[in-house]
C-alpha cells in the first residue's frame, strides 16, 4: 500500500492581519479588568437605588403643630426651659445624648401654656449621628438621674421604613420619683435626628400599652412637622 498523503492546505491568512501574541497577553488582562470596573459601578449603581443613603434631617420650631385634627401652640422659650449645652451637660453628667449636636427644646399645648392638656414635651437634636441606638440608650440611661423612674416596660415600635435609618421608637410609662405626675414617654432616633417626646397621664395607673402605641404615632407626626422644610 501507498504511504503517500496529500499536502495540507495553507492555513487562510486572517483578514485582520498576523495575530500579535504579545498585544493579546497584554489586552486580555486589561479588557478583563474594564468589564470588571463597569461591572462594580454598575452594582454599585443598583444598590444605592434599592437601598438609597437615609436622608439627612434638620428640626426647626413651627409655631403650631396639629395633632389629632387640634393645631397647638408652641409655649414660648424662656431661661427656664432652654435647652443645656454642650458644656453642662458635662458637669452634670445630664443630656449626654445630645452632645455634638444643635439641641431643640419644645412644649405644644391648645394655649401655649405648660400644663394644658394635651401637653407635648420635646427634647430633641439634629446633627450627624453615627450609632442612633447607642444615641437612644443614652436618653434612656439619662432618665433616672433627671428624677423618673419607669413603672412599665419599654415597648418598640416601628419607625420607618427600611433604609429609614430610623431605629424602632422606643416608649414606656413613667413617673416623676415623688409620685405627682405619669406620663408616656417615647424616644426616637435615626441618622440626623433624635428625641424625646412625653405626654401627661393624669390617670392613677399612668399610660396603658394603648396609650403607648398611641404616643408613638403621635411621636411620628410630631416629628414630621418640626424636620425643617427644605
Amino acid at each position: 500500500m501507498s504511504n503517500y498523503q496529500p499536502p495540507r492546505a495553507a492555513p487562510r491568512p486572517s483578514r485582520f492581519g498576523p495575530v500579535n501574541w504579545r498585544v493579546v497577553r497584554v489586552s486580555v488582562p486589561i479588557t478583563l479588568l474594564s468589564v470588571g470596573l463597569i461591572t462594580a459601578v454598575s452594582w454599585s449603581s443598583v444598590t444605592k437605588e434599592f437601598d438609597p443613603p437615609p436622608t439627612v434631617h434638620t428640626l426647626s420650631s413651627p409655631n403650631t403643630v396639629t395633632m389629632h385634627g387640634r393645631p397647638l401652640k408652641l409655649l414660648l422659650p424662656t431661661a427656664a426651659n432652654r435647652p443645656r449645652s454642650d458644656a453642662e451637660s458635662a458637669q452634670s453628667g445630664r443630656e449626654k445624648q445630645f452632645v455634638g449636636l444643635v439641641r431643640v427644646k419644645l412644649s405644644y399645648s391648645p394655649d401655649g401654656t405648660l400644663g394644658t392638656n394635651p401637653d407635648y414635651q420635646v427634647f430633641s437634636a439634629y446633627g450627624k449621628i453615627d450609632d442612633p441606638a447607642h444615641r437612644m440608650q443614652l436618653a434612656i440611661d439619662d432618665l433616672q438621674p433627671a428624677g423618673i423612674q419607669q413603672i412599665t416596660p419599654l415597648h418598640s415600635y416601628s419607625a420607618g421604613p427600611a433604609g429609614s435609618g430610623d431605629v424602632p421608637i422606643k416608649c414606656g410609662g413613667m413617673q416623676l420619683n415623688d409620685g405627682t405626675l405619669k406620663f408616656g414617654w417615647c424616644t426616637w432616633a435615626n441618622r440626623s435626628t433624635m428625641g424625646t417626646v412625653q405626654l401627661a397621664n393624669y390617670r392613677s395607673g399612668g399610660p396603658n400599652e394603648d396609650d403607648l402605641a398611641g404616643l408613638a404615632n403621635d411621636t411620628l407626626a410630631l416629628r414630621a412637622q418640626l424636620y425643617a422644610k427644605p
